[in-house]
């Protein structure tokens, strides 16, 4: 098999993972808070993150942290625990499926903030997608019923979060490791969901061991599995290719809901999603073939 082809499979096993990994995050929220949610889902990430310590190079990043670099990973994960939580707030409410396709709004605002804060320059395909991708917020927001119209409105807040995290981590890139960031990221994340635990009133508890093991494994599939599957992908293949690749997500998450949970999204929640998606491909195939002088072969 070509370095191509092995590229391409890892960044759909990693659309598939992702896709799967909605499934046990839903029916966990069903019998819980969003905020308990967030907590165990951060215990088992911190605990995952703790390979760095198997790295010589990940143990030394960690014990030589500045106190500049920590407020920037703390800042960092302040913005990453409220997209997290505006997007779990989303996934509470409506189908699976429909929150993966408005989490794709991401690369359009990611384009934008680049543009703004980076001066990286803004293509015209860039604008049409974007226009595109646009036009699928509009039907999910304004063309569906209420619940589905305020979820939307959290997944643009989460999806500006999340680029804005991705903004300043590639402004910063050249200081921060990735086992480093994840360490003191996920180590963060769980003391800001303590507070906004108790801000909303609510104690902590150990939910059933069933929910226990629903979190546990979409912790296992979002952030390790996910990740590790992606970054593979990106040892093989540019980062243009393997982002176009998982914009198969929704798909394998409306295959799981409806195989495990028997829920689909609507036909207005399909049109919307595809415009979105259709949007993140555009910019995604064509901005890479401008840059290129024309596309790495599927």
């Amino acid at each position: 098999m070509t370095t191509n082809r092995t590229g391409d499979l890892y960044a759909l096993t990693c659309a598939l993972v992702c896709g799967l990994g909605n499934i046990p995050a839903k029916v966990a929220l069903a019998d819980i808070t969003v905020e308990l949610y967030n907590i165990y889902f951060f215990i088992f990430g911190f605990i995952f993150s703790n390979y760095v310590w198997f790295s010589k190079k990940d143990r030394d990043d960690i014990k030589s942290t500045d106190l500049k670099t920590l407020g920037l990973i703390f800042i960092l994960a302040i913005i990453f625990s409220f997209a997290l939580y505006l997007l779990m707030l989303s996934l509470k409410l409506i189908e699976p499926a429909t929150v993966s396709f408005l989490s794709r709004f991401e690369v359009i605002i990611t384009v934008v903030l680049a543009y703004i804060i980076l001066r990286e320059k803004l293509k015209f395909i860039e604008l049409v997608g974007g226009i595109i991708a646009l036009g699928g917020i509009f039907i999910l927001k304004y063309k569906t019923n209420l619940t589905i119209s305020y979820a939307a409105t959290l997944m643009i807040l989460s999806s500006f979060l999340f680029s804005a995290a991705e903004i300043i981590i590639k402004k910063n890139i050249h200081r921060l490791g990735t086992g480093q960031f994840l360490f003191f990221r996920n180590l963060f994340n769980i003391g800001i969901m303590f507070v906004i635990l108790f801000v909303q009133g609510q104690s902590l508890h150990v939910p059933p061991a069933e929910t226990m093991w629903l979190i546990l494994a979409a912790a296992i599939l979002l952030p390790v599995l996910g990740r590790a599957t992606y970054m593979e992908a990106l040892k093989r293949i540019n980062v243009s290719r393997a982002a176009l690749v998982t914009q198969a997500t929704p798909l394998f998450t409306a295959l799981f809901a409806f195989m495990i949970l028997t829920t689909y999204p609507t036909l207005t929640e399909w049109l919307g999603g595809a415009l979105i998606v259709g949007g993140v491909i555009i910019i995604q195939l064509f901005a890479n073939r401008e840059k290129k002088g024309g596309l790495e072969p599927l």
